[in-house]
């Protein structure tokens, strides 16, 4: 493989920030035990965020195409559908 296909370490680094203060907002937000339907979707979008950038950079699987690709991204966007589904309709 060629380096180019590897993420540099500037780039991870930037990337392990923006997890890291993605994780701060996450855990403020428990801080201050705020709740609802908004609050919700917000929290499963920014685990959505992080799984998507540690699927692609620390586990690197960016410029892989299949089935592994697939069933990490899989557990990434289905399982907080299914959280976010079932808290909508339990608030009905």
């Amino acid at each position: 493989m060629s380096q180019s296909n590897f993420a540099s370490t500037k780039q991870l680094t930037i990337i392990w920030v923006v997890l890291i203060l993605l994780t701060i907002s996450t855990a403020y937000v428990g801080f201050l035990e705020l709740s609802g339907l908004a609050i919700v979707g917000i929290l499963l979008l920014t685990v959505t965020i992080k799984g998507q950038l540690i699927i692609d950079y620390y586990i690197g699987l960016k410029n892989v195409r299949g089935f592994w690709r697939l069933a990490m991204l899989g557990f990434v966007y289905i399982i907080p559908i299914i959280i976010f589904t079932g808290y909508y309709l339990s608030s009905v």
